[in-house]
């Protein structure tokens, strides 16, 4: 008989003793893996599934100590903190070298740097030091590299992995502990739609009994997220209590009755942007590509003066930049005009950051290479100041998952989103009565997000994640600008929180905007040009949205 790996039952959780009820009556049995057809792979679906997570891994407290149990692991003599894996990928999460920023940064600026940080180590030297002690760690780290296709990345810096490649060496490290449960949260967000089926395929390859280091995985999604094809089973949870839960399309069809819908992988689109620069619509001759009525747009705009056109704002001019003998960005010329609304895509590792931190002045590399904001270039020329820091800091706002992963976790949320109209983050900020007026104002918008009026008072580190990416939308947007750069600002935020965010930046005018996003929720209307980056090396193509 097989006993399940985890066993709820009309199970009620507290944080504390007194705290509130947390999922009330719970009930949830995790088979083991087995060869039959009829195997169970679950995902938790919803806002409270990081928190369902953290309870199957043994957190939280039962009123009842009986009713959560672990059968099978009990029967091997295993803990459930040794047997159970749980590898978070959520935006802000802080938990190893290859957790927070968008390509597993160790600092923000690692992947503009020449020099390493000393606790710098290869693929393959930080994959070793997660092997049991007693084992050969060759032959793991082999044979996983090789189920997780990171063969040929073993002997690279774990700072210089992209997304993906990161997300891929984190659930190695996991296996590599030798779980019977691996849980996986938000293993989908911020990766490209090709490194999104990659993970999936990955992650129901490591959950078959026939293969090495096998475990069984369940998965965390938000709402935004595509529910894979091999997930037989699924929970939608929100509120701290589950709304739904059982086979999958049982799940589907009675969230459906209540007006949910739940995205499956595979469904068929709903023809947006991001399918159109995916899709590569309208390939002209020498290589072009744009969407429809791109071509139209840009004659027009060759035919006008440059006195009657938007103020230049960025200009890059043939703009090359390589890392580590890679070519990322090759002869790259792009102008962002005032009130122009960008859409920048590509490839997990094409670049995307890098091309935002040119924009932002944030990489080393823009003193000497051909770019100008706002018609100057940073360094002094003749007849002509440079473009200090302060300026730039004043005139663009910047919204990032490196910024999230690194900004102090102290300050009050209020504090964190005046800090927009400081020089940095720890630096008191400067405001007008008017400014700090219309800050409160803006703040006013989202108090029943973060609690009520006091709610700006907590501190950004205890906040949500939501929260978190909510208050640096703000910081961003309050100060007015002239650039807003949007680099996977939403990613993390609730649907709800989301979509108010995106009808602020649909409503802020004169201000040019980038935003930069896998999904098709997180991009604002109005987005009219985009710029999709190849694989390391290869030529972007440009593109207008038909009017």
């Amino acid at each position: 008989m097989n006993r399940p790996l985890i066993r709820i039952t009309s199970a009620t959780f507290h944080r504390t003793p007194t705290s509130p009820a947390l999922f009330p009556n719970l009930t949830l049995t995790l088979p083991p893996l087995t060869a039959s057809p009829q195997t169970q792979k679950w995902t938790i679906l919803g806002p409270s599934k990081t928190l369902l997570l953290s309870i199957l891994s043994g957190t939280h407290t039962p009123r009842d100590p009986q009713s959560r149990t672990y059968p099978a692991l009990a029967a091997h003599a295993k803990w459930p903190q040794d047997a159970i894996g749980l590898v978070s990928f959520g935006a802000g999460a802080r938990t190893g070298m290859l957790a927070g920023g968008t390509d597993g940064e160790g600092y923000a600026a690692s992947r503009y740097e020449s020099l390493r940080e000393e606790f710098d180590l290869t693929l393959r030297q930080w994959l070793e030091g997660a092997v049991e002690v007693g084992g050969d760690p060759r032959e793991a780290v082999g044979q996983v590299a090789e189920r997780l296709q990171l063969g040929a990345l073993m002997e690279q810096s774990v700072m210089t992995l992209s997304n993906g490649q990161a997300r891929r060496a984190r659930i190695a490290q996991a296996l590599l502990r030798r779980p019977e449960v691996l849980l996986v949260d938000e293993p989908f967000m911020g990766l490209d739609p090709i490194a999104k089926r990659q993970i999936s395929s990955l992650l129901d390859g490591i959950s078959r009994p026939d293969v090495p280091f096998a475990a069984q995985v369940v998965c965390g999604l938000r709402l935004q997220d595509a529910v894979p094809k091999w997930s037989t089973h699924l929970a939608y949870v929100a509120d701290n209590q589950v709304h739904a839960i059982g086979e999958k399309n049982a799940v589907v069809e009675e969230m459906a009755r209540k007006g949910l819908k739940i995205l499956q992988e595979g469904e068929k689109g709903q023809g947006g942007l991001l399918e159109k620069v995916w899709a590569g619509v309208d390939v002209e001759d020498g290589g072009k590509e744009e969407g429809k009525g791109g071509v139209k747009e840009e004659k027009k705009r060759e035919e006008m003066r440059e006195e009657d056109l938007p103020e230049k704002l960025i200009e890059m001019k043939d703009v090359r930049i390589a890392y580590y003998g890679k070519e990322i960005l090759k002869d790259f010329s792009w102008t962002i005009r005032r009130g122009e609304r960008w859409g920048l895509f590509g490839p997990n590792g094409s670049g995307k950051t890098t091309l935002t931190s040119l924009i932002t002045s944030d990489h080393p590399q823009t003193y000497s290479l051909p770019i100008t904001h706002f018609g100057r270039s940073r360094l002094p020329t003749a007849g002509t100041p440079g473009v200090p820091v302060t300026e730039l800091q004043r005139r663009i706002g910047h919204s990032s998952p490196e910024i999230h992963a690194f900004f102090p976790r102290h300050l009050s949320l209020r504090r964190a989103v005046l800090s927009g109209y400081a020089d940095a983050p720890l630096s008191a900020p400067v405001l007008t009565p008017k400014q700090r007026e219309e800050a409160e104002r803006w703040m006013r918008q989202f108090d029943d997000v973060v609690g009520g009026a006091q709610g700006w008072e907590g501190s950004f580190g205890d906040a949500g994640l939501s929260v978190q990416r909510l208050v640096l939308f703000l910081r961003a947007v309050v100060p007015r600008r002239d650039v807003l750069v949007m680099d996977e600002a939403f990613s993390g935020m609730e649907v709800g929180v989301r979509d108010r965010c995106l009808r602020v930046l649909e409503g802020v005018e004169g201000v040019a905007v980038v935003v930069v996003s896998h999904e098709g929720g997180e991009l604002p209307r109005g987005v009219s040009r985009w710029v999709r980056l190849a694989e390391v090396g290869g030529e972007a193509v440009f593109g207008v949205v038909e009017e």
